[in-house]
């Protein structure tokens, strides 16, 4: 009877303990799973684009809007990396109950999204002139003038949203503006159809109406986002002037943040344009691998976020020993995440790369090489996932500037230099190419690891 006595004093703590434990890996999951749900609709929405372009006006349409794409893309990353560095500020005043704090970084935002508009919105609407003036296809870039400029002027509610994402993100209520995002699929597919093809008096539009349905979609989810802000904002929450110092710490961080995000992007876009340089079958193996690295970024991607998060609000409550627990959640969920791609990605690499390709001798070559780039993919998101999980730690402590450096470090001067060398001096085409990305990655998550532990 004194043993089941002991043992019913000893199971609660045991329980508490476990509960304690395990607090902090379950927040940072409930933030991180709608954060990766969104990152894969998103895609959904290009995939739906592709399709539909392709299907419609075939390869030569395709690669016409492709060039405004990919250029609207960076600058997008630009300002909504920039954007992002509100994330450690909004999470601290909500960690603080901060209603003056909160209404006053709104406004910042929607600052930033003003004047990052008004630089980056002439940039891609005349960027057909400027790729011309630099080599690129004329007649190629003409044909997706239409669609460009329509993109350019689709920068402006998307940074909107941006926005809104990031507020919502850093209130740790992702999960609204998953729905917002499910809900502007089929709005967009609907549009694309639409837009594309006409309807009654609606003239058709051919590529140009993707870009179209590409605005109204955004335009509809800022509008949404913007009305759920409103409703969801406190009663309490004054209204906030702004000054002009207001926006140097916001754009102290955020902008490294947007500079990190388009030279991780750029070296991808970089390989792909080398990869163009090469043999069919390389291509090949080169387009399987991106688009599966694509889908698998998602998983490091919403961790980022998350620990971004979770560090801000423990660094404004000045808890130590919430700080330690969230650093060792971050750290261990990269970990795990990082082994699961990495063990998935080297089962499938054979029948996913054998699946994709034909039977020709282009297409088993393609495989051939695709088997060894996902073994590569493999090995990279294993040590990016810790890594990428570590640079949103970084984040949230608003140390931004030193990450971007090993960003650009690693892939840049490391990884790209690397990845040609192997690939034209040891003739291993594209094969050597991602060997220097990955080389790249590893260094740059290295790097990140050792300054997180110098800091600690």
């Amino acid at each position: 009877m004194t043993y089941m006595n002991a043992l019913r004093g000893v199971r609660p703590s045991w329980r508490i303990r476990l509960r304690t434990t395990l607090d902090e890996p379950l927040a940072m999951l409930r933030l991180a799973v709608p954060i990766m749900l969104m990152a894969l609709v998103n895609m959904g929405m290009s995939v739906t684009d592709t399709i539909m372009i392709s299907a419609s006006f075939g390869a030569d349409a395709l690669a016409a809007v492709a060039v405004g794409s990919d250029f609207y893309s960076i600058h997008f990353y630009l300002g909504a990396g920039t954007i992002g560095g509100l994330v450690p500020f909004y999470a601290g005043a909500i960690a603080k109950g901060d209603h003056a704090g909160r209404a006053r970084l709104e406004r910042v935002g929607q600052a930033m999204v003003l004047l990052l508009a008004a630089v980056l919105v002439p940039v891609v609407w005349t960027s057909p002139d400027l790729l011309g003036r630099v080599g690129l296809d004329q007649n190629l870039l003409d044909a997706g003038r239409g669609y460009t400029r329509l993109m350019a002027l689709t920068l402006v509610p998307m940074l909107g949203v941006m926005l809104y994402r990031t507020i919502l993100t850093a209130a740790e209520r992702p999960k609204v503006f998953l729905y917002v995002t499910a809900a502007m699929l089929p709005l967009n597919a609907l549009g694309n159809h639409v837009l594309m093809h006409g309807f009654g008096p609606m003239p058709a539009l051919g590529p140009t109406g993707a870009g179209a349905s590409s605005l109204v979609a955004a335009m509809a989810s800022l509008v949404t986002l913007m009305a759920i802000a409103r409703k969801a904002t406190p009663q309490t929450m004054p209204k906030a002037w702004i000054r002009l110092g207001d926006l140097g710490p916001v754009v102290r961080v955020g902008l490294p943040i947007g500079i990190a995000t388009v030279a991780e992007l750029g070296i991808f876009l970089g390989a792909t344009l080398y990869a163009a340089t090469l043999g069919a079958a390389d291509v090949a193996a080169h387009t399987l691998t991106l688009r599966i690295a694509g889908v698998a970024y998602a998983v490091p991607a919403a961790l980022l976020q998350a620990a971004m998060v979770r560090m801000a609000r423990a660094e404004a409550q000045a808890d130590s020993d919430l700080n330690r627990q969230v650093i060792r959640s971050a750290l261990w969920l990269g970990t795990f995440a990082g082994t699961l791609l990495c063990l998935g990605l080297l089962a499938g690499a054979t029948p996913l790369s054998e699946a994709f390709f034909g039977d020709g001798s282009v297409g088993a070559a393609a495989a051939g090489s695709s088997v060894g780039l996902l073994f590569l993919l493999g090995v990279m998101e294993l040590v990016a996932t810790p890594g990428t999980a570590t640079a949103g730690l970084l984040r949230g402590r608003k140390d931004t500037r030193a990450p971007m450096i090993y960003t650009l470090v690693g892939y840049w001067l490391i990884g790209a230099p690397l990845g040609l060398w192997l690939s034209e001096a040891w003739s291993l085409g594209i094969s050597g190419i991602w060997i220097g990305l990955t080389a790249g990655t590893t260094v740059t998550s290295a790097l990140l690891i050792a300054r997180l532990v110098r800091a600690r």
